[in-house]
């Protein structure tokens, strides 16, 4: 009997540490498993998180477009989104109908919510470098991290874009609005 719970010990414990070589860490996929049966891991992609004075001006610029998003609430509703698939589909963009990156870069939108993920692909690379360093997989973990900063980049990038044009553009626009009533 005690041969038998010490094969059944040793089964699981060696079933648990294959199985913990084979998952990724949270905040990565698993790209490939090597013949040791450890993963070969990237950072993850993660929706940026949208709020909702980026919905509104994601309204009003579809609005402005002749896209029909509805009333300016931002509520990501269901004319919104049929909005953001015409949109999209218009553009060559994926079509989602959500406020993802790259139609919030296009849009000129969100800014800030773009900027403010960039932390956290910086954080899913480095732990995915780690994961690939620890396993023996050292070119993938390079890989890992360059990825992580790489998706940074462009996120601070697009989001400084997307301020700068969409603050811009914004204040021109109020400004033709609160001086309509005046001749020209």
């Amino acid at each position: 009997m005690k041969s038998f719970t010490a094969v059944l010990v040793f089964a699981f414990t060696f079933a648990a540490l294959a199985l913990a070589q084979e998952t990724a860490p949270k905040g990565t996929v698993t790209t490939s498993v090597d013949k040791d049966h450890t993963a070969v891991v990237q950072p993850a992609k993660k929706h940026i998180r949208v709020s909702p004075e980026t919905v509104e001006a994601a309204q009003k610029k579809l609005n402005s477009l002749g896209d029909d998003a509805g009333p300016v609430d931002g509520k990501l509703g269901a004319k919104t989104q049929a909005a953001l698939r015409k949109y999209q589909q218009d553009e060559n963009l994926p079509v989602t109908g959500r406020l993802d990156q790259k139609t919030m870069a296009k849009l000129d939108v969100g800014g800030s919510s773009m900027i403010a993920s960039a932390p956290g692909d910086i954080g899913r690379g480095a732990k995915a470098a780690g994961h690939d360093v620890i396993n023996g997989h050292p070119v993938a973990g390079a890989k890992a991290i360059g990825k992580g900063f790489g998706r940074a980049g462009k996120a601070v990038g697009e989001g400084t874009k997307a301020g700068v044009v969409g603050n811009t553009k914004d204040k021109v626009n109020q400004r033709k609005s609160s001086n309509s009533s005046v001749p020209r």
